[in-house]
This record gives structure tokens, C-alpha cells and sequence, in this order.
């Protein structure tokens, strides 16, 4: 949804041009490009293919921060010049060209978007392009804009190689004093020119670079050529999170690193490849053109999208794959210049004396589960000032490369005997347990070290036995068929786990806390035995040790961790847990014993899944029933005044507002939700069942708009038929005194209930991790709490009006009743045959929209019922009949015919 609603505004946003639009005015394009490309030559005819850049470019740019969201990768822009739209002109060397550059961020809102339709000139001959346009689009704080631009780029030529770069600058033609709303700082952009791109850092000279030996001179995997192009795999398009391990002398940025960290010493944890063009060519070498990004951990992880492009934090490089040795050697460069204040003006390429190697490693072990590893190194001598000491890296990611040539080599499974009973026998031998090769052995934890809760985490399995662990539930369903072919005949099943703890609180931690030398996550690779007889994985861990001071340093293991996890039945009726420890058999005067840790996982179990899936198939059914019902009610009390046209002054306007209200404030929520969905938000949802109610949620809503229009006719009638008669202003002040009543009352009700809500919530558990409820929450379950009793408002107003009108059909007010209490009856149901659910996978008697408990899902339904049963009493006998006599009132109004005029009556 955020895409398509991106894709439109591009489209109505690059049609909203004329289709052809002129230059500003000649006046104009002549004071800003004149002394570039004078205007001087006629346009003859089309000239395709002669503009070396292709149809759609990419290229990066800092500045313009009041017009563009900040919120970018690497700041990047798209550049657009259609062939068709290139003429040749009078002059040889120079030709007319059209284009649209454009401004993306990565919000999935529209904020932020700019684009603008240039036209201008190229020369050939000098390289320069000069252009004027106008821009539309969306700020960043939601104005519309409306500018004018000037558009420079230089060194645009036929041929390019690595020192060649494209840079220039787009330029507001409004003044900053005179026309400040259109005025706009300049932005600096830079470009990687592909046009006839000859790779020229591949020499011998070079080559001898990379033909030393190395401790890590293990076999890599295989691309295998004949089955996949070497330009399709991640290693031509963006390779991201490969953690940097520097040697131990390395302290400071001072020779151990290959970037200009300026007036900062920390050294760069994390380093990213981004391929900017690859060649499969099959004449001579499979080659690529990349770019090397440097950051710290908490850039990385945290501040990713905020960053902005700093060349000198980059390298840019030429690689080639060596097929002999399964190797990928690259050669970078630095940038040199540029960046000064804010533009990338003189930016250029130099200084090509970095290389960087890098394979997938074709055998893991415990000791070694990184699918990338590499090396990169300078080839200056050690008294060179840009001399850096050798820096190894490794990804912490565990996607193949290769296909089934990866194998994985068990070393601790001796250890795992002899600290973990395999052979016990089972207890209950009818329970069944999740497959090794099911989805249900892949969870996310809670960690507790001393009962307080200090990090979360992650653990997927590597290899089970041979085969490589590889389930996928979002793409096909058959992972989910794995789940019940489980093994109950004793197998035991080697396996291999990767496991990241993810801290929650800033140190200092305890004295022996496994976090204590931590500065974000604790990585652990892990390898042992799984029974599949009793759910039990017992594995012996080794986790990466970092120095004392945070530095990331060379690959070191601390692997006398042993983890114990036990897994739940899958005939379970509810969502149960996964129960485990991860402990230091060290002594605990030893430097790096830790105090164990507590671990507790939701387990969602293929059994449990099903019928989840079954559950709210059957919600999105009883939704749209109810929605339906709703309707059909108010559809009879709009039957039943149409008839008796009388009764309308005494139906109470507080009460058709909360139930008009009660329709369009969901329709509200669901069509801003529908313009800013965020599909990291989305629940996982097995096979078909997204698309099933998706299509539902529109039917659904569809009724509810029906329900609205409706409930609103009613109330608009309800609102008309007070007329300025004399019992129709009695009435007026009945439903004032019922106001002051009734208001107080919510409040009251309101903050008894938020109160009893806070207190519950400190004791639920809402997901694997316990949530913050937040008030606006607790305001949408008082909120359904109101609807339940919508009847209050009437029988007060009853009570002050002392009438005895049939101003609500009895199929309304039992049935709108049965409407609101056909969610907890429900509810009820659904505690005892699932358990507890996750928040999101609500789409019937949704929690957060009203007050579900075991005590709530009895008291609500009867006190409505309570209600409905004295409106029929107030109906039938008098709307004070069930009080005292001393309390009853002298006097009613009734509503008769106006052929018999507007009487007062008496009720007794």
C-alpha cells in the first residue's frame, strides 16, 4: 500500500508538468548557463543513445534540508532522461536534453517527496549539462511546494573510469529575500558515470597483491556460473553488516584504520558494500564497481536512516571474482577533496592503494558461522602515514551462498553428552513435540539474568544434522506441514543454532552479568542434540568476546556456555512456552564466568497455528455479521418512527450521538490507518489468510459505513423533531438535566476504570514482552465500555421526562444489546479455547477497544441487560415506575397527534 501510494504521487506529481515544457524564458536559461552552453543553436531532430547517461540514474546529494526529508539512505536521487527526448542541434557537440530528477526518502508517506522537470543543453565536448525546470512536491512539514531550479552537472563524457565522477549542484532561481516561500539552499549532487566504463585497477602489478598466503586461505564456495550470473548474486548489489575485527594492538583510528575519521578516534565496527555496476562479461573476468561504507554500532543499528552521505567515512573500488580460488578481490580508492562546508564541488577519486578479499566459506563450525568472511589491507609500507594494520570481517547474517555445497562440522557434540542425558526415558509417551526441521524450532526470547528481565533475542538453527536450515513461511506453506512429521520413534537430531541477545538497559551491569563487556548484543553460536521424544535441546555454546574497552577486535570465543531449552507439547490448546538457560560452566573465580540466564519464548506451534488461523477466519465472519445486525436494528427504529412520528422528541440525542459516533470513529481510525500502513507492523499471517481478510476488512467496512448513515439519519430526525413547542422545550431541558447527570457519571466511570485497567495491566502479559498500555488505549476500551451501555443516556432522560412513550422499538434496544454483548460471550469462549493471543491478531472483541476480562465479560452483560429490561419497564409502566414513591415525579409529557394539538398529560 505505501508503495502503490508513492508510485501515484510520482505519477500524478510528473504529469502535473505540461508535456513539454519550454525554458523558464530565454532570459532566463541565458543568465544562468550562458558562460556553460550558449543558447545559440536550433534544434534539428532526434538523436537517441548519444547522452551517456542511461535512462534512469542514481546518485547521491547532501543539502537541502528545509525542502527534503531528512529521513533518507545515503541520501540519494533519482535521475531520469528519457532517449526519446534527446535532439541533436545545429552544433555538432551539443544536443537538447529532458529529464526529471527526483528526491525519495525512506518514509512510506508522502512527506518529503520532490520532483522536478528540466530541459536544457549538453556538450559533448566540454562535459557540462545546464539546465532550467520547475518542482513540485511535498515538504517535509506537509506544504506544497512550487519551485524554480537551475540544474549543473559536470564531467559528463562518452567514456569514464574510476577517477571520473559526476558531480553538480541544483540551484533555487527564487531569492532567498524576495521570494522566500520558493527559495531553497542549494543541494550538491554526485553521480558514478557508467557509460562506456573501463575497468582499469585489474593489472598484474595489482593482481600480485592478493596472491600472499593468509590463515584464512580456506576453500570458499563456488558461484557456479552455468546456473546463476555472477551479477545476480548479493555480492553485485549490497552486502550490509559486515563486522569489522581489528588486531589487539588497535586502540585508536591511528594505523588501524583505512578511512579519514577526523577529529573522531573511535575506530568503524561495521562495514557495507553497495555494488554500483557489475559485467558478466564472459571474455575476461566477472568484475564489479563497489562502494564502501564505514560506521560505528550505534549508527548502524540505530541512527541508519538519519545518516547522511560523508564521503569521507567511503571508499570506491573495482573488483573482479577469481574463479580458481572462489574469491572476490577488490581494489579501493578514497575520495579526495570535497565536502567542504556543503558541497560535494571537487570531490575526486585517488590514492587506490586499499584492497579488500572477501569468500563465502564453504565448511562452518561452532567456531566459525559467518556465510562471508574477508580481509582488507593496505599496500603501503608501515612507515607510510596511510599505512593501516590488517583489518579482518565477518557477517553475522546466515544466508547461502552457493547451493548444497555448505556443510557444517560438529566438534562439541562429545561435550554435549556427556553434560545432557539423551537417553532418559520419556514420561508421557503420547505428547508429541515440534519436528527439527519445523518453523516451531526458530524463536525470539526473553532474557532474565537475577529475575530482572535484561535483554531480548533471537535464535534460528543453522544445519539440522547435514542439511541446511532454510524455512521460509511467508513464501510457501509447506514449512508448516514439517511441523507434525515430527519424530516420535527417539531420533535425535544433531543441530547447530546462532543466537543474538539484544540488551535492553545502558550499563553498568553486575559484576559477572554475560553484558558486562557488551556494548549492544552478545553473539552466540551454539551446536548439541535435539530429542524429539521429549522437546528437549540441549547444546554447548561459544560466544565473541570484545576488549575491555568496547574496541571490536580480532575473532575470540569464550565457548564453555552450555544452553538448555524445553520445548512444549504441540497438542497444546493455547500458545504456550519455550522454557530454557543459558549458563557458564566456568568456575566462578574465573575472568569470564557469568551468572546464568533465564530464558522464556513464545512457542507457535503448528497445531496452535491452525487453528489461530481458524479463529479468525471465524472473527472476520462474526464482525461481519454483527456489522450486519447493527444495521438491520437500526433499520427497524427507523421503521418504527416512520410510523409514529411521535415518539421521536423522546428518544435521547445523547444516545443516538454515542452510537452515531460509535460507527464513524472506526471508519476514521481504518482510512487513516489504510494511508499510513507500516508493513513492519503486520502481523505474520499463514498462506492465504492475509489476502482473505484484507478483502474482509473492506467488506466490513463497507457495512459499517452503511451502519453510519443510518445511526446519523436517525439522529438527524431525533435532532429535527425538537421543535420549539412548549413540551418539545420541557424535553430540551430533560435531556440538559440528563446531560449533568450523565456526563459526571462517564467521568467518574472513566477514572474508576482506567484505574482497575493500570492495575490489571502491570500483571498481563500482552506479548513476549510485556508491553506498555498506553492511555489512549485504555480511552478506546472505555470507549467500547460506553457503547455497551448506550441505554444509560435514554433511561435517565426517561426519568427526568417522566414519559411513557414507545420511543424505541423493541427489536432496537434488545437487539443493539445483543449486538454489544455478543463480543464477550465470545470472549469467553475464546479464553478457554485458545488462551491468551497476540494484540494484533485480534479482529473480533478486539481488547483495546473495550473491556475483556472474566469479571468484565459477566458484570457488562448484565448490567445491559438490566438496562434493556428497565427501558421495557419505563415503555410499559411509566419511566419512574421502579422507584419510591416519594421519588416519583407528578407530572409526564406525551407526544399525541396534531389534529389534537399539543396537550399536557398527567402520569400517575
Amino acid at each position: 500500500m505505501n508503495s502503490l501510494l508513492s508510485l501515484l504521487i510520482l505519477v500524478f506529481t510528473f504529469f502535473s508538468f505540461n508535456p513539454l515544457i519550454s525554458l523558464a524564458s530565454k532570459s532566463t536559461y541565458k543568465d544562468q548557463c550562458a558562460s556553460l552552453i550558449p543558447e545559440t543553436y536550433s534544434t534539428t531532430k532526434l538523436k537517441f543513445n548519444s547522452f551517456p547517461l542511461s535512462d534512469k540514474n542514481t546518485g547521491y546529494y547532501i543539502g537541502g534540508d528545509s525542502i527534503i526529508n531528512f529521513d533518507t539512505t545515503w541520501n540519494q536521487f533519482s535521475l531520469y532522461f528519457p532517449t526519446r527526448n534527446t535532439h541533436a542541434t545545429s552544433h555538432p557537440h551539443v544536443f537538447k536534453i529532458e529529464g526529471t530528477i527526483s528526491f525519495r526518502t525512506t518514509t512510506f508517506d508522502h512527506r518529503g517527496y520532490l520532483t522536478f522537470k528540466l530541459d536544457g543543453f549538453w556538450s559533448r565536448s566540454s562535459g557540462n549539462v545546464c539546465m532550467i525546470g520547475k518542482g513540485k512536491g511535498v515538504s517535509k512539514k506537509g506544504d506544497s511546494l512550487n519551485l524554480e531550479a537551475v540544474f549543473k552537472l559536470n564531467n559528463v563524457f562518452n567514456s569514464s573510469n574510476i577517477t571520473n565522477l559526476v558531480s553538480g549542484s541544483l540551484e533555487s532561481l527564487s531569492s532567498e529575500k524576495g521570494d522566500a516561500d520558493r527559495y531553497f539552499e542549494p543541494i550538491s549532487l554526485m553521480m558514478f558515470p557508467k557509460a562506456n566504463y573501463s575497468y582499469s585497477l585489474d593489472n598484474k602489478e595489482v593482481e600480485h597483491d592478493f596472491s600472499f598466503d593468509s590463515d584464512d586461505d580456506e576453500e570458499g564456495l563456488s558461484l557456479n556460473f552455468d546456473s546463476l550470473s555472477f551479477c545476480s548474486h548479493p555480492l553485485s548489489n549490497a552486502i550490509k553488516r559486515l563486522q569489522l575485527e581489528y588486531t589487539h594492538e588497535c586502540s585508536s583510528s591511528k594505523n588501524c584504520t583505512p578511512i579519514v575519521s577526523g577529529s573522531s578516534d573511535q575506530l568503524s565496527s561495521h562495514m557495507s558494500l553497495k555494488g554500483i555496476e557489475c559485467s558478466s562479461s564472459h571474455i575476461k573476468k566477472h568484475r564489479v564497481r563497489v562502494l564502501v561504507e564505514f560506521s560505528n554500532s550505534v549508527d548502524y543499528y540505530w541512527n541508519r536512516n538519519n545518516q547522511s552521505l560523508n564521503t569521507e567515512t567511503m571508499l570506491i573500488g573495482e573488483g573482479w571474482w577469481d574463479e580458481k580460488k572462489n574469491m572476490l578481490y577488490v581494489v579501493l580508492c578514497h575520495f579526495i577533496g570535497g565536502r567542504k562546508s556543503s558541497s560535494l564541488n571537487g570531490t575526486q577519486v585517488g590514492d587506490c592503494s586499499i584492497r579488500l578479499r572477501l569468500r563465502f566459506p564453504s565448511i562452518w563450525s561452532i567456531n566459525s558461522t559467518s556465510s562471508i568472511v574477508g580481509q582488507i589491507w593496505s599496500n603501503k609500507s608501515a612507515s607510510d602515514p596511510n599505512y593501516f594494520k590488517k583489518i579482518t570481517f565477518r557477517n553475522d547474517r546466515n544466508y547461502r551462498v552457493g547451493g548444497k555445497d555448505l556443510k557444517y562440522e560438529y566438534s562439541k557434540l562429545d561435550r554435549v553428552k556427556q553434560s545432557c542425558s539423551t537417553n532418559k526415558v520419556v514420561a508421557n509417551q503420547g505428547k508429541r513435540y515440534p519436528d527439527a526441521y519445523s518453523y516451531d524450532m526458530k524463536f525470539d526470547m526473553s532474557v532474565r539474568e537475577s529475575k530482572k528481565r535484561v535483554a531480548w533475542g533471537s535464535s534460528s538453527p543453522l544445519f539440522v544434522d547435514d542439511d541446511f536450515y532454510e524455512l521460509d513461511l511467508s513464501t510457501t506453506s509447506s514449512g508448516f506441514d514439517a511441523g507434525i512429521l515430527n519424530n516420535n520413534n527417539g531420533s535425535l537430531f544433531n543441530i547447530s543454532y546462532k543466537i543474538s541477545l539484544f540488551v535492553m538497559s545502558s550499563p553498568p551491569f553486575e559484576r559477572n552479568s554475560l553484558f558486562n563487556s557488551s556494548y549492544y548484543s552478545v553473539k552466540i553460536s551454539a551446536e548439541g542434540i535435539y530429542d524429539s521424544r521429549n522437546g528437549t535441546l540441549c547444546m554447548v555454546g561459544c560466544h565473541d568476546l570484545v576488549s575491555n574497552d568496547g574496541k571490536p577486535t580480532s575473532h575470540s570465543l569464550d565457548c564453555e556456555i552450555l544452553l538448555k531449552f524445553q520445548f512444549p507439547s504441540l497438542d497444546t490448546n493455547e500458545r504456550s512456552y519455550i522454557k530454557g538457560s543459558i549458563e557458564s560452566t566456568r568456575h566462578q573465580s574465573d575472568p569470564l564466568y557469568f551468572k546464568s540466564l533465564e530464558v522464556s519464548a513464545r512457542s507457535y506451534n503448528v497445531v496452535f497455528a491452525r487453528r489461530n488461523v481458524w479463529r479468525m477466519d471465524m472473527e472476520v465472519i462474526m464482525t461481519l455479521i454483527s456489522t450486519t445486525l447493527a444495521c438491520v436494528f437500526v433499520g427497524l427504529q427507523l421503521y418504527h418512527v416512520k410510523k409514529h412520528p411521535n415518539v421521536l422528541p423522546f428518544i435521547s440525542i445523547f444516545m443516538m450521538s454515542i452510537l452515531t459516533l460509535g460507527h464513524m470513529i472506526p471508519l476514521v481510525l481504518n482510512f487513516e490507518a489504510l494511508l499510513a500502513q507500516n508493513q513492519n507492523n503486520k502481523s505474520y499471517i499463514i498462506g492465504y489468510v492475509e489476502k482473505w481478510l484484507e478483502v474482509n476488512e473492506i467488506s466490513v467496512r463497507l457495512i459499517t459505513m452503511v451502519a453510519f448513515l443510518l445511526q446519523f439519519r436517525l439522529l438527524y430526525l431525533t435532532w429535527s423533531s425538537r421543535k420549539t413547542s412548549e413540551s418539545e422545550n420541557h424535553l430540551w431541558i430533560a435531556e440538559k438535566k440528563a446531560s449533568y447527570v450523565t456526563f459526571p457519571l462517564y467521568a467518574a466511570g472513566l477514572l474508576i476504570a482506567l484505574l482497575l485497567k493500570l492495575k490489571n495491566d502491570r500483571h498481563l502479559v500482552t506479548s513476549m514482552y510485556r508491553q506498555h498500555v498506553s492511555s489512549w488505549e485504555n480511552i478506546k476500551s472505555y470507549g467500547g465500555f460506553v457503547l455497551d451501555g448506550f441505554l444509560v443516556p435514554q433511561v435517565i432522560l426517561n426519568l427526568f421526562s417522566n414519559t411513557k412513550e414507545n420511543a424505541l422499538s423493541s427489536p432496537f434496544y434488545f437487539g443493539t444489546t445483543f449486538v454489544r454483548l455478543l463480543p464477550h460471550a465470545y470472549d469467553l469462549y475464546r479464553t478457554h479455547s485458545y488462551g491468551h493471543q497476540d494484540s494484533y491478531s485480534y479482529f473480533y472483541a478486539d481488547p483495546s477497544a473495550d473491556f475483556y476480562s472474566t469479571s468484565w465479560n459477566i458484570f457488562i452483560p448484565l448490567a445491559c441487560i438490566l438496562l434493556a429490561i428497565i427501558i421495557y419497564l419505563q415503555q410499559h409502566f411509566g419511566a419512574q415506575c421502579f422507584l419510591p414513591g416519594r421519588f416519583k415525579g407528578s407530572k409526564g409529557y406525551a407526544k399525541v397527534p396534531k389534529s389534537e394539538g399539543e396537550v399536557e398529560t398527567t402520569n400517575m
